[in-house]
């Protein structure tokens, strides 16, 4: 998530706006003139279940799956490429 609040908002609400940030995510706080003023980095570890894998390394390899799944020529996708650049 890279987020853009306004100052005046994150001063309200700032436990919230923590609460959402995940490791590494980040918030960038806008001046009353649009202008960045600062810059929230998460630096807590996600929850014990989504250590081991991120959502799009999961969706990632569902998709890498489908495709696998689908695949119908005798020759790899590299194979095919390769031909292509020639």
């Amino acid at each position: 998530m890279a987020e853009i609040v306004p100052t005046e908002t994150a001063e309200r609400d700032l436990r919230s706006l923590l609460k959402r940030l995940r490791l590494g995510e980040t918030i960038t706080l806008v001046g009353s003139e649009g202008v960045p003023e600062a810059l929230l980095v998460s630096l807590k570890s996600p929850p014990p279940e989504l250590q081991a894998r991120s959502d799009w390394q999961t969706q990632w390899d569902a998709l890498a799956l489908k495709v696998s799944r689908a695949w119908n020529s005798k020759k790899s996708a590299v194979e095919i490429l390769t031909e292509m650049r020639r």
